[in-house]
């Protein structure tokens, strides 16, 4: 009899945590409506500053995996790297980002007995708790060389930090882009 009643507890808790999961991460960008970058062809990489080359090999190793990934992406989207005088100037940036996660409820189940009585219980708290978790917030800026004016930002946060496996930045980079205009031939 008691199996009769655990069963649907359970499947009801196991329902009400699925809906505590917290929404991925989605990019966000901005465009310059006057701008005109499906008309470029070429892409290049803005100057860093002598304070942006890292001695860290795993930061630097970091580094190479987002311009490889932006570079790829911007190649998939029709644009060409070029060195000498690029339609289009990208720079990106990694910053920290301290994210809060709450959980709207929380669910506690328990069973029991005393003497020769057995119980079970749910509990369901509506006040769940808060945990600060670090992540890492990707900003890609496009500028228009000619104009020297910023025509595209996009960024999305994540948990990818140096140490990260190329196909995890990989796929950053890609959602980070996801909104940058194709080129159109």
């Amino acid at each position: 009899m008691h199996a009769r009643i655990v069963a649907p507890v359970l499947l009801f808790v196991f329902a009400l945590a699925a809906c505590t999961s917290s929404a991925p991460a989605k990019p966000e960008s901005r465009i310059d409506p006057s701008a005109n970058i499906p008309a470029s062809k070429t892409f290049g990489w803005q100057p860093a500053g002598s304070n942006m080359v890292s001695t860290d090999v795993t930061q630097r190793k970091f580094d190479e995996s987002i311009r490889d990934s932006i570079n790829t992406n911007l190649g998939r989207k029709g644009y060409a790297e070029a060195t000498a005088e690029p339609d289009l100037l990208v720079a990106y940036e990694l910053a920290p980002y301290e994210k809060t996660k709450s959980s709207p409820f929380s669910v506690g189940v328990g069973m029991g007995s005393w003497g020769g009585n057995v119980g079970g219980g749910v509990g369901v708290n509506t006040g769940g708790g808060s945990r600060s978790v670090q992540e890492t917030r990707l900003t890609i800026r496009v500028v228009d060389r000619k104009t020297d004016k910023e025509v595209w930002l996009g960024t999305m946060t994540s948990s990818i930090a140096p140490g990260a496996s190329s196909n995890d930045v990989a796929g950053v980079v890609a959602q980070t882009l996801s909104d940058f205009p194709a080129r159109r031939p």
